[in-house]
Parts: structure tokens; sequence; C-alpha cells
């Protein structure tokens, strides 16, 4: 596969194919996303409201492509599209209704009264939601043929997917009493998840495109960044007793698997997750108010010293990577700078990422 505004894209698959087995490189991965030099041109269309502008296709494409138009592509960024709806996207395709809060995301709204209501519960793909994603897809193979890749769809499911539609409060208390009830619940949704997935994931296999998500890793095969943010609100015992039996199924059905651990209350589960022998690679996330990213070195040591590959996300600017570098080792680590950057500050940062990593 080619693309006009990445030319070197099979470079970077060989890459990716490299930091996803943990083997050395002449430098670690990066991703940064660079100011374009003019503004892209957004269409001007007006609409009646929120959830109108999120279900106007062919208007989320215009505005795709024009951002894509006049972006730079560094290092290991490539230019993407990842169809969305917000991140509980999943819960609709079990009942539950979407609210747009704003022009970046949604929630869904709880359906079932009790944990154990789920177990009755069973996927309806012919759904708006579900219909609209698939619309997003569709749309974005066609008119971003060698141009740029679309992404599977944000999937927050397991016990990300019981919290949307139970209510994360209602969530913890079920937790509390009745535990066996969430295992239950899990492993029924979990039953689903390999059809979901494969779902878009045939679509975007069959066009030719590398496997992509919201988190821009690339493989010609089947990956995908498994989570659940909900863990960081219970206890090792129940994580490792009704949530982590349906992220290692999840994790059979892929080749390579990321786990987005997010904030520092996620951090009590790391151990379990490293005994995860289908897991490759681990994006830490500190979070607001937890950064820089220097104060989390040995949770990044422990993680390569476990043979997994490392996401390391920043807030804090390129500095902040210059000081963790060093402190770790080169083979399987990818820098991921949150925010935009001049495109000389850019590659000058690419630069000492080279220097440093060979």
């Amino acid at each position: 596969m080619k693309l006009a505004a990445k030319p070197d894209l099979a470079e970077v698959l060989a890459r990716f194919e490299a930091w996803w087995e943990c083997r050395p490189l002449d430098r670690s991965l990066v991703t940064i996303d660079v100011e374009p030099a003019r503004p892209p041109k957004l269409p001007d269309k007006r609409h009646g409201s929120l959830r109108q502008r999120w279900m106007d296709a062919d208007y989320v494409l215009d505005c795709v492509e024009a951002r894509i138009e006049s972006g730079v592509f560094l290092a290991e960024t490539f230019p993407t599209y990842m169809p969305f709806l917000g991140p509980e996207v999943c819960a609709t395709l079990f009942g539950a209704e979407l609210k747009f809060k704003n022009e970046e995301t949604s929630y869904s709204v709880p359906v079932a009264r009790s944990v154990r209501d789920i177990l009755g519960m069973t996927p309806d793909f012919s759904g708006q939601y579900w219909e609209k994603i698939r619309q997003l897809t569709d749309l974005s193979l066609e008119r971003g043929r060698s141009r740029w890749i679309t992404g599977v769809t944000d999937l927050h499911t397991n016990g990300d997917l019981l919290a949307a539609l139970r209510d994360p409060q209602q969530l913890c208390l079920d937790c509390a009493d009745d535990r066996e009830g969430v295992r239950l619940a899990c492993e029924h949704v979990t039953d689903w998840f390999a059809a979901v997935f494969d779902d878009l994931y045939d679509r975007i296999a069959a066009a030719g495109q590398p496997c992509t998500t919201w988190t821009p890793a690339l493989a010609m095969a089947p990956w995908y960044t498994i989570s659940c943010d909900f863990i960081c609100m219970i206890s090792p015992l129940t994580f490792r007793e009704a949530i982590l039996p349906s992220i290692r199924r999840e994790m059979e059905h892929m080749k390579y698997n990321l786990f987005h651990l997010d904030g520092p209350g996620a951090l009590k589960h790391l151990d379990a997750l490293l005994e995860l022998d289908d897991l490759d690679a681990i994006q830490w996330v500190y979070g607001a108010g937890a950064g820089p990213a220097s104060r989390w070195i040995d949770v990044y040591r422990k993680i390569q010293n476990a043979g997994k590959s490392l996401q390391i996300v920043g807030y804090s600017g390129l500095d902040e990577f210059r000081q963790v570098a060093p402190h770790l080792t080169p083979a399987g680590l990818w820098l991921w700078p949150i925010g935009t950057y001049q495109q000389a500050e850019a590659e000058e940062f690419v630069r000492w990422v080279e220097e440093w990593g060979g």
C-alpha cells in the first residue's frame, strides 16, 4: 500500500513490526503532530444540532480530508482517520442511547437495572449508531484510498462496556455485592467481541489497508488497544476474578495486543497484566496532574524488564522525553508527545532520538 502524503509507509510498517516484537531498531519510534504551514480549510456548513453534526458522514469526511491535505507526517506519524461516535458506541449495540456532549465526545445512557440483566442482552448490529460507524468506515475507505489509513473505531469493551450499560457507580456496588454476576456479565459481552471487531476490521483488511485505531500503531494483521478504564476503581482481586479473563479472551483474537493503562489508580493491576503471554505492549498514560513522565521511570523500567514493548505518552513537552529516554532501552520504545509542534522543532526531536537510540 502507498500513500501520497507518506511515501515511506513501508518503512513505517517495518518499524512497527519490529516494535511489536521488541526488536532493536536504529532508533525508537516517534509519533509527533506538526503545526501545518496553513490551517486546514474546513467546510462551512451549519447544523441544527450537535447530533446532526456528528451524524453527517459527508461533512465529517470533508473535515478529515481538509486536515489531512494540510498535514505534515514525520517519523512514524501517518495520515489516518478513525470513525468515531464516542467511546461508548458498543453500548448502543446492547440498547443504550447516545447523548452528544460536545463536538469532541458523547456518553451513553445506562439501560441495565442490574448487572445480571446484561446476561439477557444480545447485540443488534442494525441500530443507527453502529450503522453510522459502518457508513463512516466504508466512506473513509473509499475517499481515503491512497491518501489515508482508516482505523477501527474506539471499542470500550469488557468492564468498560458493563460500566456503560450499568453506570460506573452502580457497577462498583455490583463488584462488592455480586462479583460473580460481574464476571458472568463480562464473559457474556466478551462472547461478542470478535464479531464486533471483525465487522470493522474485515472491511479495512479487504481494502488492503493495515490495521490501526485511536492509538496510531500499525500492523498488517489484526491488533487492538485493549483497555478497561473502569479498573482504577476496583481491587486487584476483583480485577483478576471478574475482568481479566475477558481481557485475556480479547487478546487471543489478535496477533498483537497493546494495553491502555490509564492513570495511577490502574497501576495496581500492572503485575497481573504483565503476566499475560498474549500482551505485547503497554501504553502508560499518567494522566492530568500526575506528570511529568520522569516521575514514572520505575514503571517504564518494570514494563521493559518484563519483555514488553512500551509506548510513553507525555503531556509536558519534548524535554520530558529527553529526561526519561536515557533511563530506558531503545528497543521496543515508542515516544508520543501530545500536542502540536513547529516542524523544525519536531525534526530536531526526531534527530535527537536517532542520536540517542543509535
